[in-house]
């Protein structure tokens, strides 16, 4: 069949349309466009025209695939643990899918933006002590915790009992990950953090040697250091073919628009599997002074760091949060799109001292204190009556449009257990 197109730029098959099925003719529905409606009889003959167009349903195989997204860096996983969701839907009492823990409670460097000092008790020396860490790893095994990070509040290399945290949370069957700032990481236990841990993820939010020094607060020789050790990491992980993910986290204020790209280059250059570029989340009292307006001035230069998105580098700029004031998945202008914090039990948090809260914005709130690893097992405190009566204390009093940070946490599984807890009608018409 000839596949050319009519003076009116309308395919063959527009055309000739038989009486019987003709609206001109019939004198019935006409749609909008006026078109005649193609003779769909005939389509089993249609194939590719000689210009190589291709027609609708001609079923000769796909024209275009979306790209997986190896990295999930903005959004939530909770698909992929629905029995554990349904157990909680339930009213069961469930132990955390997700830890997210600190192991100090002071750092190495003065970040300008660190929220952590402003939840309080930061204190050198302060952390959590060997034997503790060490029965908290096994108390997640026995509670089937399929996860913890040492993101939390201080520097977790800091504490010289994270890396052989790493190792036991391994043979555990807990996937371990690590957020430092890298300065101080032991380069002698590169392989047992390569090997047993699932991602180590570099706080680094600058991409110059000013920069960094402006923003982290910390000597500019550090940043030459820095970058030594993340470059020996890609060269260990890939001599020895380990899992483990390398990243860059950068916290975008506008004090470092101007470092996006020199970051993305060297991030780029170093060989680190990604960039994540995140909303810098203020407190509730606004202390860090961070305004989300201002983002729309680095617009420009975030698209253009998105350009470097290659097969082996991954640039992930996280919008939902950035553009908390427009519409999102879990805002709309400012406000969240869910009335009730429920993803508390799913993802615990742990200040750096031990201390066990639902939040990390209400560490050193003693009305949210659960427990403290340092003093007690963490498998008691997830089983006690204290733990589950301040979750739904939560739930009965916590108001998240004006209590919480903005740009919170929980927000992404907040968003999906609202949805879980509040169904609409007629659920069975999928």
């Amino acid at each position: 069949m000839d596949q050319r197109k009519d003076k009116n730029g309308r395919s063959n098959l527009e055309t000739n349309i038989p009486d019987e099925i003709s609206t001109d003719k019939r004198g019935g529905h006409k749609v909008r466009t006026g078109r005649k409606i193609v003779d769909r009889h005939k389509l089993d003959q249609v194939q590719v025209s000689e210009s190589g167009e291709k027609h609708p349903n001609t079923f000769t195989g796909h024209t275009y695939k979306n790209k997986g997204e190896k990295f999930r860096l903005d959004g939530h996983k909770l698909l992929y643990h629905l029995d554990i969701v349904n157990a909680w839907k339930k009213g069961e009492r469930v132990a955390p899918i997700s830890i997210d823990m600190g192991l100090t409670k002071f750092c190495n460097t003065a970040c300008i933006y660190c929220i952590g000092v402003t939840q309080g008790g930061f204190s050198r020396g302060s952390m959590i002590e060997r034997d503790a860490l060490m029965r908290f790893i096994e108390d997640c095994g026995r509670l089937g915790v399929k996860s913890v990070a040492f993101i939390g509040d201080g520097e977790p290399t800091m504490n010289p009992a994270m890396y052989d945290a790493i190792v036991l949370g391994k043979k555990n069957g807990i996937d371990i990950g690590i957020g430092t700032n890298g300065i101080e990481l032991d380069m002698s236990r590169a392989h047992d953090i390569l090997r047993d841990a699932t991602y180590i993820r570099i706080n680094l939010s600058a991409g110059t040697p000013k920069g960094f020094k402006k923003i982290h607060q910390s000597p500019v020789e550090k940043f030459d250091t820095l970058c030594e050790k993340m470059a020996s990491l890609v060269k260990i992980k890939k001599e020895n073919d380990y899992p483990c993910t390398i990243g860059i986290q950068m916290v975008l204020i506008p004090e470092n628009f101007g470092e996006v790209i020199s970051l993305t280059e060297l991030g780029a250059k170093l060989g680190v599997d990604y960039l994540q570029i995140k909303q810098c989340s203020d407190t509730e009292y606004k202390e860090l002074g961070v305004n989300p307006a201002d983002y729309e001035r680095a617009r420009d230069i975030l698209k253009k760091a998105e350009t470097y998105n290659t097969d082996e580098f991954f640039v992930k700029v996280k919008w939902n949060k950035i553009d908390i004031l427009s519409d999102t998945e879990n805002y709309k202008g400012g406000f969240r799109k869910y009335d009730i914090c429920y993803g508390t039990p799913l993802l615990g948090q742990i200040s750096g001292n031990g201390k066990v809260y639902p939040c990390g914005p209400f560490f050193e709130k003693q009305r949210f204190l659960m427990g403290d690893v340092n003093k007690e097992s963490y498998y008691d405190i997830v089983k006690s009556d204290k733990y589950w009566e301040v979750q739904q204390d939560i739930i009965d009093n916590v108001d998240v449009h004006y209590d919480c940070t903005v740009g919170c946490r929980q927000d992404y599984i907040n968003k999906f257990l609202w949805d879980v807890k509040n169904p609409p009608d007629h659920t069975n018409f999928i």
